[in-house]
């Protein structure tokens, strides 16, 4: 054998035990580490978690609706006639009776007068009846024929009297007269109108609610309101309806606000909330809510055995300290890091988070 061949065979064999070692080294060290994995897989994971107990809390009715006028008329014309004048401007508060439109009287005017002459006249036919029938020197009847003239010609001077006011178009309360419809010039029909008036004290908020809160709701109920500007009011409910909106199935409300001298617009956004009770409730941050494989609304907590488990919940009532909620039970160690990690049933490792409550 030349020396080239024991060469290459020497490197061949080298090579060959280089191999056979490396994979017993890498075995053994394959096996170190499942084993450490394995030992590692029983120790129970840790959760960071923190103690909350529940406190009495009032439930709170919260809707949502717009600010609107206690009462809102269209103030229209009750004859025929053209605009003459239209004394009172747009946003102008007014008292009741206070001319708004006028029309042109036309004859009005002289029709009255001559009603009253045509009264005038049978009241002196009556007397005159009436003193020859004392003295005997006429039938009674011509007294009684007497008085039914008199009495029609006061009829025809008080519709005539009613026509001619007609054309004082007047407000109808004491509000804001809010929309003027008809200028000077303008010929208005019966039913056309002149303007519009609301009444804003009070003010009201109109509100919808579920069928499950409307039959818990009474007038007289008392809450606050809330408008966009941040102002509160106090509110007492008016109206609760008997009928549900055949859309939405929803009850309409209204809560008549004490404003004071504040002056409030209709048709402003506005939340009124109604007091509904008290119950015992957890104060949680929100970030700590979370979904079930079902879909539940809730959190995860640890159990006296150390295990995670998950309570479903209801928001009742939001603050900026965080949300009350019911469904807990009454103290619960609850899981502040990693809650949608851990699954249901797995036994954990609690770690204080040092006592703070959120």
């Amino acid at each position: 054998m030349n020396r080239s061949l024991k060469i290459a065979i020497a490197i061949f064999v080298g090579l060959l035990a280089w191999f056979v070692i490396r994979s017993v080294i890498r075995g053994d060290i394959s096996t170190q580490h499942e084993d450490v994995r394995l030992e590692a897989s029983e120790v129970a994971p840790e959760a960071v978690t923190f103690t909350v107990s529940a406190q009495t809390h009032g439930i709170r009715l919260k809707a949502k609706g717009l600010t609107a006028p206690d009462k809102s008329v269209t103030v229209k014309a009750g004859t025929a006639g053209n605009v003459t004048s239209t004394p009172v401007r747009e946003g102008t508060r007014v008292s009741r009776g206070t001319l708004l439109c006028g029309l042109d009287v036309e004859a009005r005017a002289a029709r009255l007068e001559e009603a009253e002459a045509r009264r005038d006249a049978a009241r002196i036919d009556f007397e005159a009846a009436r003193t020859l029938a004392e003295k005997g020197l006429a039938p009674a009847n011509n007294e009684a024929s007497a008085k039914a003239a008199l009495d029609a010609a006061e009829a025809s001077v008080n519709a005539a009297r009613v026509e001619l006011s007609k054309t004082q178009i007047r407000a109808p309360f004491d509000g804001i007269f809010e929309n003027r419809l008809a200028e000077a010039g303008d010929y208005l029909s019966p039913g056309q109108p002149c303007g519009t008036m609301v009444d804003m004290d009070p003010v009201i908020v109109a509100v919808e609610v579920a069928e499950a809160n409307a039959g818990q709701l009474t007038t007289g109920m008392t809450g606050t309101a809330r408008l966009p500007s941040g102002k509160t009011y106090p509110a007492t409910l008016r109206y609760v309806s008997r009928t549900a909106d055949e859309g939405t199935r929803t009850f309409l409300i209204e809560g008549e606000l004490d404003t004071g001298d504040d002056p409030v617009a209709a048709g402003v956004t506005a939340e009124l909330f109604i007091p509904m009770g008290e119950v015992p409730a957890t104060l949680i941050s929100p970030g700590l809510l979370t979904l079930s494989d079902a879909g539940e609304l809730g959190v995860r907590y640890v159990d006296d055995q150390n295990t995670v488990q998950f309570a479903p919940i209801k928001v009742i009532d939001e603050t900026p300290q965080g949300a009350w909620v019911t469904g807990l039970p009454a103290t619960v160690r609850l899981i502040s890091i990693g809650q949608d990690y851990l699954a249901e049933g797995v036994e954990v490792k609690p770690v204080p988070q040092g006592g703070a409550q959120p």
